[in-house]
């Protein structure tokens, strides 16, 4: 069933107007008809089977049932990715949202090959990045979005870091030799997992040195040297699985 997400101000009642674009998309791409039923997110974890019963410039549908979706219990993920080159981050920011993660922060690190010049570009990979989100939300059924963050440093990022209880940080480094996941304590003693990634030449020495006095970990994912948007796959993987979300 085709899903679509609107905003809750859109909404009166059992009666709900979809915006513009995903009126466009419903009338003239997929070409649904009065009747269609629709699955519908308003960003708030709900999901809503609805039934269209207007096709126009603002397409409408009726609600006619309601679920409070829970499948993103138990430990919340955060990612940290450092700037990788427009394809790649693409990519990272789509396979994210598709494994549940939280949140995810973009950041400079000394190595990125992609540049923070969002602001000066009008924001524009921001938007491209939500439109990303959005449509991944959509062909995996996750009624409640990925936050996506502004790009800030990675010291900017590490100093944002609480001192909450019940939470794990691991920033995962190819030059790591002694500690990997298997090392850790049962994943499922914590309430929230913060992961830093790479960008396409790796964390330096003095970054992995200034993370850990953060709070952060640094952590192998095995002797065979990954690409950095393979990396953050596999890491995210098989932490969800280590969780007990897979």
């Amino acid at each position: 069933m085709r899903r679509f997400f609107f905003e809750p101000t859109d909404r009166n009642g059992d009666e709900v107007r979809l915006p513009e674009t995903e009126s466009r998309h419903i009338s003239k791409s997929l070409r649904l008809h009065v009747g269609s039923q629709v699955h519908l997110f308003d960003g708030t974890g709900m999901r809503y089977l609805a039934e269209i019963t207007n096709i126009g410039r603002q397409v409408i549908a009726r609600i006619l049932a309601a679920d409070d979706d829970q499948q993103e219990e138990g430990a919340s993920l955060h990612v940290g990715q450092a700037l990788l080159k427009n394809a790649k981050m693409d990519f990272v920011v789509e396979k994210c949202t598709e494994l549940g993660v939280a949140t995810f922060t973009p950041f400079v690190s000394s190595r990125c090959q992609g540049k923070n010049d969002d602001e000066e570009r009008g924001g524009k990979r921001q938007q491209r990045w939500q439109r990303i989100v959005e449509s991944a939300c959509k062909q995996c059924s996750r009624p409640r979005p990925m936050e996506l963050k502004n790009a800030t440093s990675l010291a900017g990022l590490c100093s944002s870091a609480g001192q909450e209880p019940h939470t794990l940080r691991l920033l995962f480094w190819e030059e790591e030799k002694e500690t990997s996941l298997h090392d850790l304590p049962p994943f499922a003693d914590y309430n929230q997992i913060h992961l830093l990634l790479g960008p396409e030449g790796g964390f330096s020495k003095e970054e992995v040195e200034f993370a850990s006095r953060t709070g952060y970990q640094s952590i192998s994912l095995g002797p065979r040297i990954l690409r950095a948007e393979t990396a953050t796959v596999a890491a995210i993987a098989i932490v969800r699985y280590l969780v007990g979300d897979m």
